[in-house]
């Protein structure tokens, strides 16, 4: 595998599908940097109206949200999404995912997940033993980017692997490509500012390098199989 993961931050077209109601992974990139900036807003106004007495009504009106005020949803329709036997049918994409030797039944069972959560678990006792009383950002960039990993490829898991959902599956697993290189980026700050002694930084690069890599990989078979139209 070649050094560089340029290759797995390149946006790269699949051409047209013959569904166009399927998103490819950059119709949910941008579905998400949408999604943050409402969070962001909402997070914003929560802050700004914490104490007011109308406080629900006031946010829902500012995200635009009006339609929630008067709604009065049947608890049977939300039923429908709890149904047993919807959720068993999703099980026949097992049969014909490429991936069956991973048990997707199970995270756990995912190496790239894996092995990006035990390599984040040794970071945070790393942070926790030798920066304790540290303040430098270096440190700050490398403790929030290194949990970002195993979280978004997670959150690609619980999306699943049906074609409608893969593209979606992918963007959270960019997601946690990207973090992966800005934890890279830290963890070389951190020992050109001697924070780190030369042979710890070659055990946590070398593993962050393993984890970055692999999760390129896993980008590229779920692109593959997003390709091959697998339903």
């Amino acid at each position: 595998m070649k050094n560089t993961m340029s290759e797995f931050n390149e946006e790269s077209a699949f051409g047209n599908h013959e569904e166009p109601d399927i998103w490819d992974e950059f119709q949910w990139e941008e579905f998400m940097r949408e999604a943050d900036k409402r969070t962001e807003k909402y997070s914003q106004l929560f802050e700004k109206y914490l104490d007011h007495p109308d406080r629900d009504n006031i946010i829902a009106k500012e995200m635009g949200w009006d339609h929630l005020l008067d709604e009065t949803e049947d608890d049977d329709k939300w039923d429908e999404f709890l149904d047993v036997d919807i959720i068993e049918e999703g099980e026949e994409w097992k049969q014909s995912t490429g991936f069956e030797s991973y048990e997707l039944n199970s995270l756990e069972n995912l190496p790239v997940y894996q092995l990006a959560y035990e390599f984040s678990i040794d970071c945070i006792n790393l942070i926790e033993n030798r920066f304790e009383n540290e303040n430098d950002e270096s440190i700050h960039l490398f403790a929030r980017s290194v949990i970002i990993p195993p979280a978004k490829i997670s959150g690609g898991f619980g999306m699943g692997f049906e074609l409608d959902s893969l593209g979606g599956n992918i963007a959270n697993c960019k997601r946690g490509l990207n973090a992966a290189n800005r934890m890279l980026e830290a963890l070389q700050e951190l020992r050109n500012k001697d924070l780190l002694d030369r042979e710890t930084f070659q055990e946590f690069y070398e593993r962050g390098k393993e984890v970055r890599d692999n999760l390129g990989i896993y980008i590229v078979e779920l692109r593959e199989r997003f390709r091959r139209g697998i339903p």
